[in-house]
Formats: structure tokens, C-alpha cells, sequence
């Protein structure tokens, strides 16, 4: 009897010290320490977007620390807010810090996504109503303007030949004016009612004269001046700056080349062949097409742009500073880069016409520089 109570007692006594140690080791395990001092942890992963960011340097940290790649972990982060940060890479909008929740005995995760840095070659101005126009910069320089010796389809009045230089740079349009835009500064709809029209708000502003392209900028510039937009100098380009422009470089008959065969010619502009003489006898949608070197739009064919320049028959005694020809004055305004009613030769680069300022037309519009 007494050797089973003894049995009995080291039995327990051998239980109660299993337990003990388990408790001791459940203890260290899960709180690190004493109990009093039990604190829960979690980690976080932090994903950098997009590839090339993260091939550029792009790092992130946590509450301060040491900068971690895209896929890292930091351990051991008490449960609750953290601070993660990212680092500034050259030519990549750096995201803003945020802040990551973090769950104990949890692995968190998060992304941090970079964007490229906005170009200098960009800007837009804000209409009312939230409409957007957008500017693409044209770097200074200098180029050839009018046709050049035997150019196919050329004509006597882009005569002759000579050198323009442009000292600065200028904003363009990034596209024709949209029927959104005038509608958003002007509140009127010129094209209503019209022939050859259609509707859509992202489609050029048509059934404008060179008289309301100057009401139109009268009435953008007051804008941009009330709403804290920068100078209020949004005009007409010159028609040296326009061929600058348009031809971006390029020194052929196209921005795209001299398409003698007017075999691309459907791949960057609406004319005769894929317009008119499909029966689709409109201004279409504006950025449909490809764009040219500078990245602007539609700068052959769709419709006729409005330039500043008073016409005359020759370049002879024409400004070579890249400046608008106001004088001596005449009673025709300049129109550049064909439409969709005509054929190839009237969308060449060094192609020019004159019209009445005070005329609308269904394939004339404009875009505006600054």
C-alpha cells in the first residue's frame, strides 16, 4: 500500500513539473519574454510597381529603417500602425508614404506603386467643367520651311524655300480643338444644324471662322487668368511654327515620309481615300490616328487649321524667326494641313491655303499654342 502511494505521489510530481515546462517554453515562444513584458508581432512585405521602377533603384522601409526591396520582409513589427516609405528614383514619380495596419502573428502586405516622372514635353489646362486641354512642348530649332526643289504635288506659293529658326520652344495642341472644349469655354455649338457634321464631343470644333478662333482665345486666356492658371498667352501658332511642328523633323513631302503612292497615308490622317470617298464625309474623332515625332495628332488631313499669319502668294520677305506675318495685312488668313475632303497632296507638310477670316467651313478648325 505505502509503495503505491509513493508510486502515486512521484507520478504527479512528475506530470506537474511536464507542465511546468511546457508552460515555460509556450511562454518564450509566444511572448519573447517575461510575461509582463508580452508584446504580439507580425511582418509586412512590400511590393514596388511597375518592373522598370524596381530596376531603377525603387526601395521602400518601414517607421524609418533600412530601405528594402520589392519582395522583402521586415519581421517582428509590433501589431499596429506602421509608417512605409519609398525612395525618390530619378525619372519615376515617387508614391506617398502610407500608412499599414499591422495584424499580430500575420503576415501584411502592401504595394507601392511608382509612376513615370511627367515630362516637361506635357501640360494640360484645365476648362471649365473639368474639360482638359492638353499641350505637347515643341523644343526650339530650325528647318526648311515651304517645298522642297520638284516636290510632288507643290504648288508656286510654297515658294521659296528658306530657313527658319526658332529660338524657344512653344506648347501646341496635342490635338485639334474638340467640340468638348469649345463648348466648355464658349457655351455654343457652331455646328449645329450643319452638314457633314457629327456629333461627338471628342471630334473637332468645326463651322468656325479665324474671327471666332480669336473669340475663343480671348475667352480662354480670361479663364486661365481667373482660375490661376498660368499667363494667359494661348494664341494661334504662326505658320512657320505650324510646319515646324508638323513636319518634326522630317524633311519629306509627310511627316511620315514622301508616300508618293499615298499607300501609308491611311495610318496617320482622314483624307479623300478614307473619308469622303467611303462616305464617311465628317471631321473625325481626334488621336485615331499616329501621331508624328513630336506626338501631336492629326496634323495631316481631318480638317484645315487656322494660323495667325495674314496670306501672301510667296514666302518672299516672310519672317525667319518663326514669328506670324502681321504685316503688311491682307484680307486672307492662313490654313494648313488638309482635310478630310481632299486629296493627298492638299495634307503635305509645306501645303498651304487662304481663306476668308470671317468664313466657316465643315472641314476647317484649329489648334492653339501658348
Amino acid at each position: 500500500m505505502q509503495r503505491a502511494v509513493r508510486f502515486l505521489a512521484v507520478t504527479c510530481l512528475i506530470a506537474s513539473l511536464a507542465v511546468l515546462l511546457v508552460l515555460a517554453v509556450s511562454s518564450r515562444t509566444i511572448w519573447g519574454g517575461q510575461p509582463g513584458d508580452a508584446k504580439a508581432t507580425g511582418s509586412l512585405i512590400v511590393k514596388i510597381k511597375p518592373k522598370a521602377a524596381k530596376q531603377a533603384g525603387a526601395r521602400w522601409r518601414v517607421d524609418g529603417g533600412a530601405w528594402q526591396k520589392s519582395g522583402e520582409t521586415v519581421d517582428n513589427l509590433d501589431a499596429g500602425d506602421h509608417e512605409v516609405s519609398f525612395k525618390d528614383t530619378p525619372r519615376w514619380e515617387t508614391p506617398k508614404d502610407k500608412t499599414v495596419a499591422i495584424g499580430a502573428n500575420q503576415e501584411t502586405s502592401t504595394i507601392g506603386k511608382y509612376k513615370p516622372a511627367r515630362s516637361a514635353r506635357s501640360l494640360t489646362i484645365t476648362l471649365p467643367g473639368d474639360v482638359p486641354l492638353d499641350f505637347v512642348r515643341i523644343p526650339a530649332g530650325s528647318f526648311m520651311m515651304g517645298q522642297y526643289t520638284n516636290e510632288q504635288g507643290s504648288s508656286l506659293d510654297e515658294n521659296p524655300q528658306h530657313t527658319v529658326t526658332l529660338a524657344n520652344g512653344f506648347w501646341l495642341g496635342k490635338c485639334e480643338l474638340t467640340k468638348a472644349q469649345w463648348q466648355a469655354v464658349m457655351n455654343t455649338t457652331p455646328w449645329s444644324g450643319q452638314s457633314y457634321v457629327i456629333t461627338d464631343p471628342n471630334s473637332p470644333a468645326v463651322y468656325v471662322s479665324w474671327n471666332n478662333a480669336q473669340s475663343f482665345i480671348t475667352a480662354l486666356n480670361t479663364h486661365i487668368t481667373n482660375t490661376g492658371q498660368g499667363a494667359a498667352t494661348v494664341r494661334l501658332p504662326s505658320e512657320a511654327q505650324w510646319e515646324y511642328a508638323c513636319r518634326a523633323g522630317a524633311t519629306t513631302r509627310f511627316y511620315w515620309g514622301d508616300d508618293a503612292s499615298y499607300t501609308a497615308i491611311d495610318n496617320y490622317a482622314w483624307w479623300y481615300g478614307n473619308a469622303y470617298n467611303v462616305n464617311e464625309r465628317y471631321a473625325h474623332i481626334v488621336g485615331l490616328k499616329t501621331a508624328n515625332l513630336f506626338g501631336l495628332y492629326d496634323m495631316s488631313g481631318n480638317v484645315w487649321e487656322w494660323c495667325e499669319d495674314w496670306w501672301h502668294s510667296s514666302y518672299t520677305g516672310a519672317p525667319t524667326n518663326g514669328s506670324a506675318l502681321v504685316s503688311p495685312t491682307g484680307s486672307a488668313r492662313v490654313g494648313r494641313g488638309g482635310g478630310w475632303s481632299h486629296g493627298g497632296d492638299f495634307c503635305r507638310s509645306a501645303n498651304r491655303h487662304d481663306l476668308d477670316p470671317s468664313r466657316t467651313y465643315d472641314n476647317f478648325g484649329f489648334r492653339v499654342a501658348r
